[in-house]
């Protein structure tokens, strides 16, 4: 994925501004109960109790920087828009440059919402008793100062860039998801096609040439000597060399390096390290992600394989060449018979 749409769906919902401030509260609620239990409790015993204490930290805490990080949040959202930001390249030093921008409106924002943020306060603390002198003195001019804007400065440049990254974190997954559904829905889609228009893998007629033409196997019931080309691929698991077929999965006596240079090159290719596939047995390739690519076989379990894109590539022309491997007239007369 290159670059990452810039949705915001996760910055549009107030409830999200709740959940992060919820969340904040309750981890330096908890860390000042496991530290100072002692002034935790004092402080509770002063307030009337746990109720009481309560009241207090929602009048003076939370329904008010409820109001800051409301403001914060839809201020990041219009400034998307101001410098249509739609959407940003997915590599460190493009997200890096993505959220510098936002420096200035985190830097800004005190000065918008400390009015706001300060009047419900004053109205909830000072409820039901009102005065004006008390409320321009205390909660209007003394935190327009810069006291004040540093000591808020820090934590709303966090949770300024805590919910950033939450929404682009959620726009990544989203469309990473979406993806690899497609992905997945074109592969099947040419599965069905490919199924459709051709007969599963079937064995094919010996060829008569210099290669290897049979191999002899075993498993946990027996020995089998077959027909190279009944192989859909070999693999290496556990330092042991395996040939699968209709059959099942069988041990060989011989490497994939061994195997690579004996096999006909035309019917086998080794698409990675530890595979080797029958041209036979390609049922179709996508894109997947990361530079790679999934090649599904024709096998009873439909096997996949991811490889590289620069090993890709050479498939892909080993797949385009028409190369017909010569079969020798004798078994197919056998066959017929």
């Amino acid at each position: 994925m290159k670059e990452i749409r810039l949705t915001r769906d996760f910055l549009r919902k107030p409830i999200n501004s709740v959940l992060i401030l919820m969340s904040i509260v309750l981890l330096i609620e908890a860390l000042s109960w496991s530290i100072g239990y002692d002034i935790k409790a004092s402080k509770m015993q002063q307030a009337g109790g746990f109720v009481h204490y309560a009241g207090i930290l929602l009048r003076s805490l939370i329904i008010p920087e409820l109001v800051t990080l409301f403001i914060t949040i839809t201020l990041i959202n219009q400034f998307h828009k101001w410098l249509r930001l739609y959407s940003v390249q997915n590599s460190w030093q493009a997200i890096g440059r993505y959220e510098i921008n936002f420096l200035p409106v985190l830097a800004f924002a005190y000065w918008l919402f400390t009015p706001v943020t300060q009047t419900v306060r004053y109205l909830l603390e000072k409820f039901p008793t009102y005065s004006f002198s008390l409320y321009w003195q205390k909660y209007i001019l003394y935190t327009f100062s810069w006291s004040v804007y540093f000591t808020y400065l820090f934590p709303v440049t966090l949770i300024g860039y805590l919910a950033l990254n939450i929404s682009l974190l959620k726009d990544y997954l989203k469309q990473r998801r979406q993806a690899q559904e497609t992905a997945e829905a074109e592969a099947a889609e040419a599965a069905q096609k490919a199924l459709a228009l051709s007969t599963t893998f079937s064995p094919k007629p010996t060829i008569s040439s210099s290669y290897l033409t049979h191999l002899k196997g075993k498993n946990a019931i027996g020995e089998l000597d077959f027909p190279v080309n009944d192989v859909y691929f070999f693999t290496i698991e556990d330092r042991f060399y395996y040939a699968e077929l209709t059959k099942g999965r069988y041990l060989v006596g011989k490497t994939l390096n061994e195997l690579e240079t004996e096999l006909d090159p035309t019917q086998f290719f080794r698409i990675k390290r530890d595979y080797i596939v029958n041209r036979q047995a390609v049922l179709n390739y996508a894109y997947w992600e990361n530079g790679k690519y999934i090649v599904r076989l024709n096998s009873p379990e439909q096997h996949s394989i991811v490889v590289p894109r620069a090993r890709m590539q050479e498939f892909r022309e080993w797949l385009q060449s028409d190369h017909r491997p010569y079969i020798d007239s004798n078994s197919l007369t056998m066959a017929s018979d």
